[in-house]
């Protein structure tokens, strides 16, 4: 596949996560924050310059916001509330996000300095994993209050809210396609008693749902490339918690494989294999590396697509 632009991302294990870019031409990767703290959910800016993700550097996590270098990290969110999956408007000037307030958690807008926060969800189920359409004229998020993980929408002029899945399955972390004719979403499908997570998608409206991956492992983290001819989501095989970044032409939906040298990664979580004894210590790393499961070597999650 023929890829440009840059991708942000986290990557890590056991809570330690940072925030990474990947330049899809160049293959060069470059770590964005530092620390043994869970650095998250990254959104580029509509214009490019700045990333807003969540951090628990201060005990909670709170929205943060910094450079598209990783410098000027500042702290958007105080309050000492958990806070998640932040995302941006499409003129820049607010952000959307899910919190928990109050002992629940609902979907709240605000300016990017935190003044003018408006609750726009108040149902006693969660709501979470908001996203704007691309006009800007709605939130689309995840909610519990047909008692099953679905995907809604609510109108930010009417206060319309509306149901767009009814499967029997879990449905959850939708993005819209940058036309916003398109949302892909998660699927949690039971299979063998095991819940199967695949990406599936459906039209604006709710309908022609179809499933576009079909792996017997971890399939999530969907979002789109900006001029929507491909999906950036993470992949992991049967079994294993190790997900890696894969792409997906839109148009054949063909999957295929992020490829870049992940030595930076391993090492930020110290997961470079340990030496090796007896006639192991003849073997190459990529040999022994084989010796350890995958997930040993951190996983990647929510990726976001920037030209």
């Amino acid at each position: 596949m023929d890829l440009k632009g840059k991708i942000v991302f986290s990557s890590g294990k056991a809570g330690d996560y940072d925030i990474w870019s990947l330049d899809l031409a160049t293959r060069e990767i470059r770590q964005l924050t530092t620390g043994p703290f869970w650095n998250d959910c990254p959104r580029w800016s509509p214009d490019g310059e700045k990333i807003i993700f969540v951090s628990n550097r201060t005990g909670t996590p709170e929205i943060w916001l910094m450079d598209a270098d990783g410098s000027g990290q500042t702290q958007v969110t105080k309050t000492g509330r958990w806070h998640n999956t932040p995302d941006w408007s499409p003129d820049g000037k607010q952000i959307v996000f899910c919190a928990n307030y109050d002992g629940n958690i609902d979907i709240y807008i605000s300016n990017l300095d935190t003044t003018g926060l408006t609750r726009i969800t108040d149902y006693p189920e969660m709501d979470f994993t908001p996203q704007y359409s691309p006009d800007g004229e709605q939130i689309i998020f995840t909610s519990q209050r047909s008692g099953n993980d679905d995907i809604w929408t609510v109108d930010l002029e009417t206060k319309e809210f509306n149901r767009l899945t009814t499967y029997a399955a879990r449905d959850f972390s939708p993005s819209f396609s940058p036309d916003g004719s398109l949302i892909a979403f998660v699927c949690g499908e039971i299979a063998h008693g095991e819940e199967n997570l695949e990406i599936h998608l459906i039209d604006k409206t709710g309908k022609h749902r179809r499933r576009i991956t079909h792996n017997a492992g971890t399939d999530r983290y969907v979002s789109w490339a900006p001029d929507g001819k491909f999906l950036i989501y993470t992949s992991a095989r049967p079994r294993s918690t190790a997900e890696r970044l894969m792409v997906m032409d839109a148009g054949t939906m063909i999957p295929g494989k992020v490829d870049f040298d992940r030595a930076q990664l391993d090492s930020e979580i110290d997961a470079t294999p340990p030496k090796s004894v007896g006639l192991f210590c003849l073997l190459p790393q990529s040999i022994v590396r084989k010796i350890y499961p995958e997930a040993s070597f951190g996983t990647e999650r929510y990726p976001h697509w920037k030209f």
